[in-house]
């Protein structure tokens, strides 16, 4: 008999404590240099990176931004205000160790910004960990007055992947194949793909042991082969891709600066001693080291 399915409340705080507990001994993004065991981060970040250079934006938000891994080379790369919210107050410590970055911790479906905070909205490989997609989709397009891009695994069959409600292997709980991805992002979405079988295949089995550039030349061939050749659904394996591209318009409505605010009534938040006070609602939200917690109310004003 299948076991119910939890509240979405339930399995957020789930997910908050797991990956807590997690990086606490061991890092999910790469730091420190190149480390082959990561070679898909890289390969995601070449993807990411090339798909935001016809844009122009000044301000962006990283969703799920984990020890900020893109959050930072989005910074890096384009000299834009980025900022970055997550689930685990663990990797958003080490995120603020390593960078100068404005983060916090927060929902994805329910983001601590008011609507149009931001020119451009990502979130790389989140949404598929996620209960309610939707929520999340809509929380992306309401805080973005630009453009919101996502990637997610691309799911080759329909049982592909069981939904790990119990979060004992990777936490996947949905499963995007072409179909899902149009009805979660409509019609107004351009979707693309990366992380082709056969190339990447090349990159696992020797392409990035290489040193620097020659196994640069393996990540751009990958890229090249997947934006060239192809698609998630091709009888060819060889030349199905891994991961789906989104780029969806945001449909918030906003022209001033990113800030925070409170994630239940969107009030302004006020700064009071080791705290930020919602002045609407009352709630109060711990800050530690400079990173606000907007995910749990520590506590009324």
């Amino acid at each position: 008999m299948a076991r119910p399915r939890p509240s979405s409340e339930r399995f957020v705080r789930t997910v908050r404590e797991v990956t807590d507990e997690q990086l606490a001994h061991s890092d999910h993004h790469p730091h420190g240099g190149y480390t082959p065991l990561a070679f898909r981060h890289y390969v995601r970040r070449r993807a990411l990176l090339a798909a935001l250079e016809p844009l122009s934006f000044e301000t962006a938000l990283d969703v799920g931004c984990s020890e900020a891994f893109f959050t930072n080379a989005v910074a890096q790369r384009f000299g834009a205000e980025v900022w970055g919210v997550d689930l685990s107050t663990t990797a958003l410590a080490k995120a603020r160790r390593r960078y100068a970055l404005r983060l916090a911790g927060a929902d994805a479906t329910r983001l601590p910004f008011p609507d149009g905070a931001f020119d451009l909205v990502f979130s790389t490989e989140v949404i598929e960990h996620v209960l309610e997609p939707e929520r999340m989709v809509a929380e992306l397009r309401r805080v973005s007055r630009g453009t919101v891009l996502v990637t997610t695994p691309v799911s080759q069959r329909p049982d592909e992947h069981a939904p790990d409600l119990e979060l004992r292997d990777v936490g996947h709980v949905n499963n995007f194949d072409r179909e899902t991805v149009n009805a979660l992002f409509g019609p107004a979405a351009e979707l693309g793909s990366f992380r082709c079988n056969l190339t990447l295949a090349l990159i696992v089995a020797c392409g990035r042991y290489l040193p620097h550039p020659a196994r640069e030349r393996f990540y751009g061939l990958d890229h090249y082969v997947s934006q060239r050749w192809g698609a998630p659904d091709r009888h060819l394996k060889a030349l199905r891709n891994r991961d789906w591209l989104i780029i969806v318009p945001g449909a918030g409505d906003g022209t001033g600066a990113p800030r925070w605010v409170c994630p239940s009534c969107r009030g302004a938040l006020r700064t009071e001693s080791a705290s930020l006070v919602c002045e609407s609602c009352g709630n109060r939200y711990a800050v530690k080291d400079e990173i606000p917690d907007l995910f749990e109310v520590a506590g009324p004003a």
